[in-house]
C-alpha cells in the first residue's frame, strides 16, 4: 500500500468512527468502499470487519444502555442464514469487481437507512437480520437493514446503540474465520485500531451537541460522498 493510499485509509477510518460514534452507523459503509480500492481480495472485508468489531466493542463500553436481548434472538437466525449465503456469494465474486461491487452496495445500503421502514415482529426482523448477514459477508455494508429495523421500535438512544453493536459484533465474528486477513503489518493495524478510537471518541463528544436528525443527516450525507467517489473510481479502474 502506498503512502498516498495510507493516508486517504486513515482518513477514512477516523470519518467512518467519527460517524459510527455519532449516530450508532456508518463505519463499514465508508470504510469498505475505500480499504477495497487498497487492499485486493476477500481480506479486505475481513480486515473492514476485523476493525469494525474493534470500534463496536468500543462503542458497547462507552455507550450507556441496555442491551435487548429479546430482540437479539429474534435476529438470530436471520443473521445466521444471512451471513451463510454471504460467504458463499464473496467465495464466487470475481476479485475484480468486488471494489465496484461493495461501493454499490454501501450506495443501496444508504437507500435502505433513507427509505425502506420494516415493520413486524417476524417478517420484518427476519428479512432486516438476512439482508444485513448477507451483504455484511461478501461487502461489508450490511448495518442499516438492522439500524432500520431497530430504530422503527422506539428503543432510547442507549439502547439502541448497544443492541445494534452487539448484532454488529456477531456478524462481524462470525465472517471472520472465513474472509480471513490480508497480509498487513502489527503496526499497520495498531495505527488503524488508534484511527477508530480517535474517531469514535471524536464522535460520541460530537453527539452530545447534535440532536438524533442531525446526527443521522451528517451520517447519510458522508456515506453518499464516500461511497459515490469510491463506485465512481471502481468503475473507471475497471474500464480503464
Amino acid at each position: 500500500m502506498t503512502i498516498h493510499f495510507t493516508a486517504i485509509v486513515a482518513v477514512a477510518l477516523v470519518a467512518s468512527a467519527f460517524v459510527q460514534g455519532m449516530s450508532g452507523v456508518g463505519f463499514s459503509l465508508i470504510a469498505a468502499p475505500v480499504l477495497t480500492q487498497a487492499i485486493p481480495g476477500a481480506g479486505a472485508i475481513g480486515l473492514v470487519n476485523l476493525l469494525a468489531l474493534s470500534q463496536n466493542s468500543l462503542m458497547l463500553w462507552r455507550v450507556e444502555g441496555a442491551i435487548k436481548w429479546n430482540l437479539v434472538k429474534r435476529l438470530l437466525p436471520g443473521l445466521i442464514s444471512g451471513v451463510c449465503l454471504g460467504l458463499v456469494l464473496s467465495s464466487l465474486m470475481g476479485e475484480q469487481w468486488r471494489p465496484v461491487v461493495v461501493a454499490a452496495s454501501s450506495l443501496s445500503s444508504l437507500g435502505v437507512l433513507l427509505w425502506w421502514k420494516p415493520s413486524g415482529k417476524g417478517v420484518g426482523a427476519t428479512l432486516a437480520a438476512f439482508w444485513s448477514g448477507t451483504v455484511n459477508s461478501y461487502g461489508g455494508v450490511g448495518g442499516p437493514p438492522l439500524a432500520s429495523y431497530l430504530i422503527h421500535l422506539d428503543l432510547r438512544d442507549g439502547d439502541y446503540v448497544r443492541t445494534l453493536q452487539t448484532c454488529f459484533a456477531l456478524l462481524n465474528l462470525a465472517s471472520l474465520p472465513f474472509l480471513r486477513l490480508p497480509s498487513v503489518s502489527a503496526i499497520w493495524l495498531l495505527a488503524a485500531f488508534s484511527c477508530i478510537v480517535m474517531g469514535t471518541l471524536l464522535g460520541r463528544f460530537a453527539r452530545r451537541f447534535m440532536s438524533a436528525t442531525s446526527a443521522r443527516t451528517t451520517t447519510e450525507v458522508t456515506i453518499g460522498l464516500v461511497a459515490t467517489v469510491a463506485l465512481g473510481k471502481a468503475l473507471f479502474a475497471l474500464v480503464g
